[in-house]
């Protein structure tokens, strides 16, 4: 079986009109139901690429602060290095600062981190949240027309 064979999903190409158009509900439009349900997966599409988008911005800034932070030791290993040994209380403030830095840089760093994903997560929801109404909505619709088609 070929790479493009294994990548795609036969389910997706299915017309399911085709079955369902065998089954007769009274009052149902089955192409009605089906378009409700396209509009969903559709909707749960977007929120999974929405959530995906989120995932690979975080990993990004993830490595590109990571990167900053190895350059940062490289620096603060340098500077260490050329402080004198004779003054071990001047190393021990200065080591000291750089924790401090450090630790308070690593504050701001999981909070950026954790506004990315909270903000992934609000635009998902969001969206799911929209559709969930609108499918209210269209069922409310729909029953409606079917009651004044009686």
């Amino acid at each position: 079986m070929t790479a493009a064979k294994k990548a795609t999903n036969p389910f997706f190409d299915m017309d399911f009109t085709k079955f369902t158009s065998d089954f007769k509900v009274p009052g149902i439009d089955m192409n009605e139901m089906m378009a409700f349900q396209r509009k969903n997966v559709e909707a749960l599409t977007k929120a999974n690429k929405v959530a995906f988008d989120g995932f690979q911005a975080v990993a990004q800034r993830q490595s590109e602060i990571f990167k900053t932070l190895l350059d940062k030791v490289q620096t603060q290993g340098k500077d260490f290095a050329a402080t004198p040994a004779d003054n071990p209380m001047a190393a021990a403030a200065k080591q000291t600062e750089v924790a401090k830095a450090a630790y308070e840089e690593a504050l701001a760093t999981a909070k950026e981190l954790s506004g990315l994903v909270s903000k992934s997560q609000e635009e998902a929801i969001a969206l799911l949240q929209t559709r969930f109404t609108e499918s209210l909505d269209e069922l409310k619709g729909a029953i409606e027309k079917t009651a004044a088609a009686k």
